[in-house]
């Protein structure tokens, strides 16, 4: 009898302990999530350039490489990762407590100073990807060296948008903008040639303010202009519902996953393109986008499968929480105790496509074989895509 009741006690007390252990271990996990997500918005803030001989005060350091995996970087200072950096946290900033509210304003302030160094010379509010004054040279060589001159490339669509969200412009600032941009659209006297049929039809955004520049579409960049345009309270126009197509048509036709160069040849990849496409439908309800969820979803855990690097695990687990699925798990233990610059070359976000300036026959040839592919990295970046990751998974940060 004795030995029964110690036997039930016992097993009471494994119950309860196993009990205790299913009730804990989630905020167990919670609570790590927390702590590697101060620690990654720590050595965001410390990657911020304070004072240095090459890059500019309040930039993020960038790197460019011919190759996808290099072993030698060459240092770049652009505009487009503070844009990227500051916007996402300030998307995140709902879910920031006060001390790490107050480190993104940091940096948000810091960033303001880069800006000027990248605003169109006379003076309209549009912005290049790279400095527009004497100091600045143009960083891609080899073959292309004979046709690049200093300030060869226009102001961009892209950057433009990126950095007045970064700057928050008033929407009387942004509808300016947005006026001026409906002057370069693709049209039939452009003659834009893509590999995509229906891209050279629709009337949406050129990627380039150039008017000697040739026309390129990109769904990306399109994501972008409509993510401002719907954050600035902008009408839409006939190039705004022309992207919205583009866009749409491009899913719908899985254009994303069999030319993903063709139809965002400055992103290139699958798995950058959906995670656009989620950053918009989280700002914005469209109907024709929403139809395509559950298919998003499905290509997106896709690619996860096919992921290599774990700041594209966390970009496209993001891109599955912001449609509302359950992406799958993985380990971030490693990222403990490794610095910002150890992982510099992991992923690169954007491709600088040279081909993409060419004709359609040379513009094809490059293209496969990936001749003049410039490759850029930020690793400041990479910590804000897995910051971004752990917010959303625990809708918290400590």
């Amino acid at each position: 009898m004795i030995y029964l009741l110690k036997a039930f006690i016992k097993s009471k007390v494994l119950c309860v302990s196993f009990g205790c252990f299913l009730f804990i271990s989630p905020f167990v996990d919670a609570q790590d999530d927390s702590l590697l997500a101060c620690r990654l918005l720590s050595r965001i803030a410390n990657e911020q350039i304070k004072e240095d001989s090459y890059f500019l005060k309040g930039i993020f350091p960038a790197y460019i490489s011919k190759r996808k995996r290099p072993s030698k970087l060459k240092k770049d200072n652009t505009c487009f990762y503070n844009s990227l950096i500051v916007y996402t946290l300030n998307d995140l900033q709902p879910f920031f407590s006060v001390q790490s509210k107050k480190i993104a304003d940091s940096i948000r302030q810091a960033s303001k100073e880069v800006y000027t160094k990248f605003k169109n010379k006379k003076g309209r509010d549009t912005y290049n990807f790279w400095r527009t004054d004497t100091a600045f040279r143009f960083p891609y060589g080899g073959l292309f060296r004979p046709f690049l001159k200093t300030n060869a490339l226009a102001d961009d669509l892209d950057d433009t948008v990126l950095a007045l969200l970064a700057l928050d412009a008033s929407d009387s600032e942004a509808s300016v903008v947005h006026d001026q941009m409906q002057g370069y659209v693709n049209s039939k006297m452009k003659g834009l040639d893509s590999p995509v049929s229906f891209f050279s039809t629709m009337p949406a955004y050129s990627a380039w303010y150039g008017k000697k520049f040739p026309v390129v579409l990109d769904v990306c960049v399109l994501c972008n202009i409509l993510v401002f345009n719907e954050i600035h309270h902008l009408l839409m126009t006939g190039a705004d519902s022309a992207s919205v197509d583009v866009i749409v048509n491009t899913l719908g036709g899985n254009y994303h996953l069999t030319q993903a160069v063709s139809v965002s040849p400055y992103y290139l990849k699958t798995s950058v393109i959906l995670y656009h496409v989620a950053r918009l439908m989280q700002v914005k309800s469209i109907p024709s986008l929403e139809a395509l969820k559950g298919q998003l979803i499905a290509d997106a855990m896709t690619e996860f499968g096919h992921a290599t690097t774990i700041t594209e695990k966390a970009m496209i687990a993001s891109s599955i929480l912001k449609w509302g699925g359950v992406p799958p798990e993985f380990d971030l233990s490693s990222l403990k105790d490794v610095s910002c610059a150890e992982r510099e070359n992991e992923f690169s976000f954007f491709i600088g496509n040279m081909p993409s300036y060419f004709s359609k026959g040379l513009k094809k040839y490059a293209t496969k074989r990936e001749i003049g592919f410039y490759y850029h990295y930020c690793p400041a970046f990479q910590d804000v895509l897995l910051l971004e990751y752990l917010v959303l998974k625990n809708k918290r940060m400590l």
